[in-house]
Formats: C-alpha cells, structure tokens, sequence
C-alpha cells in the first residue's frame, strides 16, 4: 500500500512538472485604426407643415392640403427620387395672448371661457425626406416653402450604405494591424504567422472566412415661375468611419 502511494505521488510530481515545462504560445497582439471618407450621396430635409382653422375638421384639412401639394411639387421637383415620412402629428387649441399667465402657454390648465375662450385650431405635422438628388437638395427646401411649409431645412447629408464604408474601414484596420504586427516581429528577429484571433470594437468576431407617385394638386393658371436654383453642384463634406480591431496573431516556427 506504501509502494503504490509513492508511486501515484512521483507520477503526480512527473505530471506536474511536464506541465510547468510546457511553452506558453507565442503570440503579437496588436490594436489598430482604419479611417476611410465617402462622399455622402443621401440628403435629409425636415419639413414642418401647419394648418389653421376654427375647428379641428378644418385645421386637419388645410393640413393636408399643404401637404399634398408639398409632396406633389418635391416629387416633380426631384423627379420621384425622393422619400417622404411624416412623424409627430399635433392639434391643439389656440386661444387669445390675454390668456397666458406670464409661465408659458398653457402653463396653468384653463377653462375655455373668457379670455380663454377656444378661438380656433392649429394642426402641425413633421416630415422627413431623404433623396440621391443632392443637386436638387438645397432647391427643394425654397420649394417646399413656396408650397406651404412653415418651416423647411436641409439638415444633413448621410451614406445610404453606412455598412460597406464600415467593412471599408475594419479592412483598412486589418491591414495596419498586419503592418503594426509584421513591424514588431521583424525587430524580435522573428517570423509573422496566421492571425488567431481578431474582434473589432463592438465586440464582433471574425473567423478566417470572414477574413479573405404622387397625389399631384394640379397648378392653377398661369403656371408659377420655376424655384430660384441654389447651387449646389459641389460635393458635400465627405463622411469619415473608423473602425478599430484588436488581433492576435501566431509567431511562425
């Protein structure tokens, strides 16, 4: 029984130290930036539309009315590249400015009787539109205010593929990791193996094969003057991505 404890004992020990021997991998472990520009070939316009009138019905129906012969003339106007959401829709009630208490309308609520009797109604609405056209970008937001729009405003320029311009910068970052790590073996005086591991910085890993119209309101006679062009014939600011990566690579035997 002795023997066989001192034997399990030195086969432990053998174990262990075969284990403490072992080489831990030799690795480079890199962390690099790619950049890339894309000219943007998407523009966003905010449109804000109002109607008035001394009952719901009404104020709703000139509503729409503007918003018909918006869409209609942006649509002609930008030759149907154009798309069109409508997003917070209000009514509310208009009364007098004698019945604002000096906190902002409304601030208090109010019986609708005297001074704050209910004059009438006001129907607002929100429209974002996005087209290619951005030529015709900065005419369009006149149009839509000779239309009827309270409020018209070129917003933004954006990439309709935000997607392939960030799988352009990750491939950018990828490159100048293997430039970073090829750098760092060469001066250790050893050769740069396969990559082990790699994620980008929203955690998202990679395996090898990853690596290789209208409603048209017709106009009335005689047919008005055409929009004041405003040029805008030059490319916007281009749109810069980043993308960062994190990569382990082997060292070749």
């Amino acid at each position: 029984m002795t023997r066989w404890l001192m034997t399990a004992a030195l086969g432990a020990l053998a174990a262990t130290a075969a284990s403490a021997q072992k080489p831990e991998p030799r690795i480079v472990q890199v962390t690099a930036n790619g950049v890339v520009e894309t000219v943007p070939d998407v523009a966003v316009l905010t449109l804000f539309l109002r109607g008035e009138g001394p009952t719901p019905d009404a104020a709703t129906g000139a509503l729409a009315t503007r918003q018909k012969a918006v869409e209609a003339g942006l649509t002609g106007l930008l030759r149907g590249d154009s798309e069109i959401t409508t997003g917070n829709v209000t009514v509310i009630e208009a009364r007098g400015k004698t019945c604002e208490d000096g906190r902002g309308y409304n601030s208090t609520p109010r019986l609708s009787t005297g001074e704050c009797a209910v004059l009438g109604y006001i129907a607002t609405m929100q429209n974002t539109l996005r087209t290619h056209r951005i030529d015709k970008a900065a005419t369009a937001v006149g149009l839509a205010s000779r239309l009827g729009a309270g409020d018209a405003r070129l917003e933004r320029f954006v990439l309709s593929d935000p997607d392939k311009a960030q799988a352009r910068a990750r491939s950018a970052a990828i490159a100048n990791a293997r430039m970073q790590a090829t750098a760092l073996a060469t001066g250790a005086g050893v050769r740069l193996g396969p990559i082990l591991t790699l994620r980008d910085q929203m955690g998202s890993r990679f395996d090898a094969a990853e690596m290789a119209v209208s409603n048209a309101v017709p106009p009335p006679p005689p047919p008005p003057p055409p929009p004041p062009p405003i040029d805008l014939t030059a490319k916007p600011q281009p749109i810069e991505t980043r993308a960062e990566v994190y990569v382990t690579y082997a060292i070749a035997d």
